[in-house]
Order: C-alpha cells, then structure tokens, then sequence
C-alpha cells in the first residue's frame, strides 16, 4: 500500500498524490472555521495565559477555566496557520500571529479576531450569495438597516465590540499610512469621523507643532474627549459633535478622512466632501486613507495574492451600499465636490493616502 507524507508525495515515486490547486481549495473553504477557531481562542484569553514561553494544555485549561481535550483540539487546530506551535505531544507555545492576539501587545489584533467571529457578522454573511444573484443588500434582510452603523448605534454592546476592532485595525493599517505623510506644512488638523481619535492621537503625538480637532457624532465624541485628555492631548485637540453631511467645522488647513468614504455611497461621500471643500482654504489639502479596489495585488503573508480592498469590498456590500472604489471612481467624486487628486502616497500598500487639493 502506498503511503504519503506531509507533502502529499508518495514515498515510492515521488511524485504528487492530491492536486495542489484541490488541496488549496479545501484550505479556502475551512479558512471560516479557522476564522471561528481564531476567535474563540481570542475570547478565551488564550494567548494571555502563555505566562511562560511553553504551556501544557492543562495549564492553559486552568487559567482559562476550559475542558482540557476541547482545548487541546483547538490549539492543535491552530499550529497550521501560525497562532500556535507545538513544541512536544501537548506542550504548546504562541506562534508569531498568537503574540498579536495578547492583550498587551503594541499591536494587538485580539479584538479584531472577537470582532469577526460575532455573530451577528456571520448571519449577514450568510446571505452573500442571495446579494450576488440579486443585487439586494443582505444586512436590510437579517437586521433591519440599510447601514450597519444605524444598526451598530442601537446595540451598546455589539457597538463596544465593533469600536474595539476598529482599533485594532487602526493599529495595523491607518495609522502607519497616516505617519508616512510629512506633515512638515501642516498647522491644524480636523479629522472627520474620527471615532475615539486614535489616528489623530498619534499623529499629533509625531508633529508636536499640530493643534487638531476631532469631529464625529456627538455620542462618539463624548468617549473621545477622555481619550485624548487621557493622551495629554486636551490642549492640543478640541472635540466637536455633529454631522457630517450637514457641515464640518472650519478653521483647519488639512482635514483628515480615514476609512470614511468607504462606507458611504456616492451620494453620501459627494455630499460629504462637498461640505469640507466649503470650509477647505485654497492652500489646503483633504487626505483620504482607503482601500483602493485596482492597486496591485501583492502576495500576502500566507504565500498566496491577497488584495484587502477587493475583500472589503464583500463587507461593504453586504453590510450597506457603499464599495471599495479604483482610483478613478475617488477621482469622479473628487470632481464632483470641487476637489482634484494631488499625488497618491502608498500606491501598493493594502491601504493608500490620497492627497486632495481644491480644483
């Protein structure tokens, strides 16, 4: 009988038994289980109980009041895709990724991780074939809201959750494309919907020579104005509550949009930009931090093409009717608000910052 190793590969000839595109395929039809499994594990406070470099399972099983074997199947799920390893039979070790998942670590992506496996995620995700076959808009089905964050505004808890990811995700990809820019000309900066200013905190902390504003819906700014007396900022940044499609505060020479066109249609996004091309000085400049849906796919960590932006763009249509747009597209609307793209910083990057100018 034949036998075959890890690398499917018969030890009689030598030559492949499955088809690796197969085999890829089984690996991206699993990758919502292991999706599941990288949250749980997150929940759990896993990566929080490695107090040492190596944990038996039955350590981690105490400190995380978990069965031991359900753990033990869980942590092996895990050793594949660089969460954890396994330094000898039931010993165990955080991988790289597992570091990220610390709550304590710079960049920790734990909240990211609860975040996705949330439920109420899962079941509008659900319904991502129905969006395809009918052009219909999968979250107004499974809760009731043409836009998640009308939905998100209603439910404190899964808003609390979803405001940590952003975080997170903050972490990983705004904030260092908005510290690429040179802010060297820049005197104020106004940063619209900025949620709890955690890119505006770290760009004001890099360019002490910057005074700021923080501008987002007056619940959100109430938690924003601790965070950034919290920083030491609060003679720095003055917080201001409102509405961004009916006019953003004035006085600044740069004004700051990160991940904010992204979720509104062309509507909505001309509307918005037309309100900060009101208040925008003929020597000031708009930087747009997005996705962009046509920038090069570059291979990602796992080996394999992995573009954000187009897989955002599955988000966007099932969670509203915005998109991830080309280049072109933000063009379009920029003309459309009395704006014109100036230069595009970070072409190839999962995230890009466009500088927009007055026409």
């Amino acid at each position: 009988m034949t036998t075959t190793d890890a690398g499917s590969r018969s030890h009689d000839s030598g030559k492949p038994v499955h088809d690796p595109a197969a085999l890829r395929l089984v690996e991206l039809t699993l990758g919502f289980w292991i999706g599941q499994a990288v949250g749980a594990f997150a929940r759990l406070g896993i990566a929080d109980a490695f107090t040492g470099q190596h944990q038996t399972v039955d350590e981690l099983a105490g400190r995380t009041d978990c069965d031991p074997q359900g753990l033990l199947r869980l942590l092996r799920s895990l050793t594949g895709v660089g969460v954890i390893r396994e330094v000898s039979p039931g010993r165990f070790a955080l991988g790289e990724l597992g570091q990220h998942l610390r709550t304590d670590h710079p960049q920790s992506m734990r909240d990211l991780a609860v975040l996705q496996s949330e439920p109420w995620m899962s079941r509008v995700f659900e319904q991502l074939q129905h969006a395809v076959s009918t052009g219909a808009t999968p979250i107004k089905n499974v809760l009731g809201t043409d836009y998640y964050w009308t939905w998100l505004h209603q439910q404190p808890e899964e808003r609390r959750v979803f405001d940590a990811g952003m975080v997170s995700v903050a972490k990983a990809l705004q904030i260092p494309t908005a510290l690429s820019y040179d802010y060297r000309d820049v005197h104020r900066i106004v940063d619209i919907g900025g949620g709890l200013g955690q890119v505006l905190k770290v760009v004001l902390a890099a360019n002490p020579h910057i005074s700021g504003t923080l501008f987002d819906q007056p619940t959100t700014v109430a938690d924003a104005q601790q965070a950034l007396a919290d920083a030491g900022l609060a003679g720095r940044c003055s917080v201001v509550g409102g509405d961004m499609f009916q006019a953003v505060p004035g006085g600044g020479d740069t004004y700051l949009l990160s991940f904010v066109l992204m979720d509104w249609d062309d509507e909505h996004a001309v509307r918005l930009l037309r309100n900060v091309a009101a208040v925008l000085p003929a020597h000031g400049r708009v930087l747009v931090l997005d996705c962009l849906v046509d920038h090069s796919t570059d291979t990602g960590p796992s080996g394999h093409p992995f573009h954000m932006g187009r897989t955002v763009d599955l988000f966007q249509m099932c969670m509203g009717s915005a998109r991830v747009r080309s280049r072109a597209e933000f063009e379009d609307l920029y003309a459309r608000a009395g704006l014109r793209l100036q230069a595009l910083h970070l072409p190839q990057a999962p995230v890009s910052l466009m500088e927009v100018a007055p026409a």
